[in-house]
């Protein structure tokens, strides 16, 4: 009875601190005023291909596709074109950051699962809150020159809605790896 009433009490604390504004839970990173006024610092060129918008980061190379069960991030130009667009190696400040949480169906298992792993990673988006989420950052890029707005977007690894969380500074540099830096205010 003792160790019922501990443990119920234990669970309407942390329900409580999770539920008031501005409060973090151990280990939890919150970039969302941190970063804003910083600066992100690419230093070498990106070239997006023709009929892109994005360029995609991971474990410190860039790529064309990636991994959700780590952290990553894609660095996206505003527009479409045909041509190739090339990012100037330079500074940009750091804007608004908006949060979003992406839903994806949990991964298959049995034979179904190595069906779909041939076309890609065996997540399945929903429309819903059930299965697996992904939290990402989507940072505001400015530059005084073409291309003056560029956004950057950076997220965890899909996780269990419970365990899902933001990547961490230390994460979005891994995943950026020398390609790029970012700089609190």
């Amino acid at each position: 009875m003792i160790f019922r009433n501990v443990l119920t009490t234990g669970f309407c604390v942390l329900f409580v601190a999770a539920c008031i504004p501005g409060s973090r839970l151990s280990g939890e990173d919150n970039l969302f005023h941190a970063l804003p006024g910083g600066e992100f610092i690419l230093h070498e060129e990106i070239t997006i291909r023709p009929g892109r918008v994005r360029k995609s980061f991971q474990d410190g190379s860039p790529t064309y596709g990636y991994d959700e069960a780590y952290p990553h991030c894609d660095l996206v130009v505003p527009e479409i074109s045909e041509e190739p667009q090339i990012i100037p190696a330079r500074s940009y400040r750091i804007g608004r950051i908006i949060g979003q949480t992406h839903y994806a169906l949990r991964p298959q298992r049995g034979p179904l699962r190595l069906a779909a792993a041939q076309g890609g990673s065996g997540l399945q988006l929903s429309n819903g809150g059930e299965g697996w989420i992904v939290k990402a950052y989507y940072i505001a890029l400015h530059a005084e020159t073409p291309p003056e707005r560029l956004t950057l977007i950076c997220g965890g690894a899909y996780d269990y809605p419970f365990f899902a969380r933001y990547p961490g500074l230390v994460e979005i540099q891994t995943s950026l790896g020398k390609y790029a830096t970012l700089k609190l205010p």
